[in-house]
């Protein structure tokens, strides 16, 4: 079973009255421990469709199953719990954050945002989260840039 099927996923677009395709029936899938990777030139539609499988805009056409369900049909609460288990990460990820935002702040961010963790347990949160991929919990402190 894959984690996420994308099947024929179109966005169309206009240019004045002139319509053209940023997305033209897409599909791929990815399986539990897969990494997906899209790659391509300015323009050729990778943010779109990051955009359009965590539902920021809708498609025109297509199919959308996350985690074996219709991700197409939710909506409210049950969108964005479920929402809340994907994740974009842009081109250039410093331009993504404040750049006074330290490691922990951001780290803290989905922690609080999502519920995960009461407010005394996040600093050992982050700690741990740091360990984790390798990384010294010194870190925390320091700017995100860095």
């Amino acid at each position: 079973m894959s984690l996420l099927a994308v099947s024929n996923l179109t966005k169309r677009y206009h240019r004045g009255r002139k319509p053209f395709a940023a997305v033209d029936e897409v599909s791929f899938e990815v399986g539990p421990a897969e990494t997906l990777a899209l790659a391509g030139p300015s323009g050729s539609g990778k943010s779109t469709i990051a955009r359009l499988v965590l539902r920021l805009i809708e498609p025109d056409t297509g199919r959308i199953e996350f985690e074996g369900s219709d991700f197409l049909a939710l909506s409210g609460a049950a969108l964005r719990a479920r929402r809340a288990r994907l994740q974009m990460v842009f081109q250039d990820p410093l331009a993504a954050f404040n750049p006074r935002a330290t490691v922990a702040r951001v780290l803290d961010d989905p922690l609080r945002i999502h519920n995960i963790a009461p407010h005394a347990q996040r600093p050992r949160r982050i700690a741990a989260l740091l360990e984790r991929v390798g990384l010294d919990t010194g870190l925390a402190a320091r700017a995100i840039h860095e």
